[in-house]
């Protein structure tokens, strides 16, 4: 019989002699497996020293609730998508945070609100024009 298995059944019914020396054979050589008899025993005490002897009337729907949710099946998509949905609205927001700020500096630093200064371009005059015809007046 697997041992673990054994360790758990001799919480709730009385071991035949041969289990219960396989089982003290086992505890003393294997330090994990007395670790985990020392967790349960502890766990155990908890419960029936809480004072509390039944469930609360939602127990049982919670505990189906996240049985049946999506990630308790193990629709690791799901979880992976939910998150990248959460970062992906942190760098949203981030995005437009930083959007208003520039558009803010460079109204201020321009001086007057159009679509040239929102975007930091200086006012272009026809010496500008001038000066890109010359760029290319190497081609005539």
């Amino acid at each position: 019989m697997n041992i673990k298995k054994l360790l758990y059944e001799s919480f709730d019914r009385k071991l035949s002699k041969d289990e219960s020396l396989d089982l003290n054979s086992e505890l003393e050589k294997n330090h994990d497996l007395n670790k985990e008899k020392n967790d349960i025993t502890y766990v155990r005490e908890m419960v029936l020293n809480s004072g509390r002897k039944e469930f609360s009337p939602d127990f049982e729907y919670e505990l189906m609730r996240k049985i049946n949710s999506p990630a308790g099946k193990g629709n690791y998509q799901y979880v992976f998508f939910n998150s990248l949905n959460t970062a992906f609205k942190r760098l949203a927001f981030a995005t437009i945070i930083f959007i208003i700020l520039t558009l803010t500096y460079n109204f201020g630093r321009i001086g007057n609100i159009s679509f040239q200064s929102a975007f930091g371009i200086k006012q272009q005059t026809t010496s500008f024009a001038d000066d890109f015809k010359n760029l290319f007046s190497f081609y005539n």
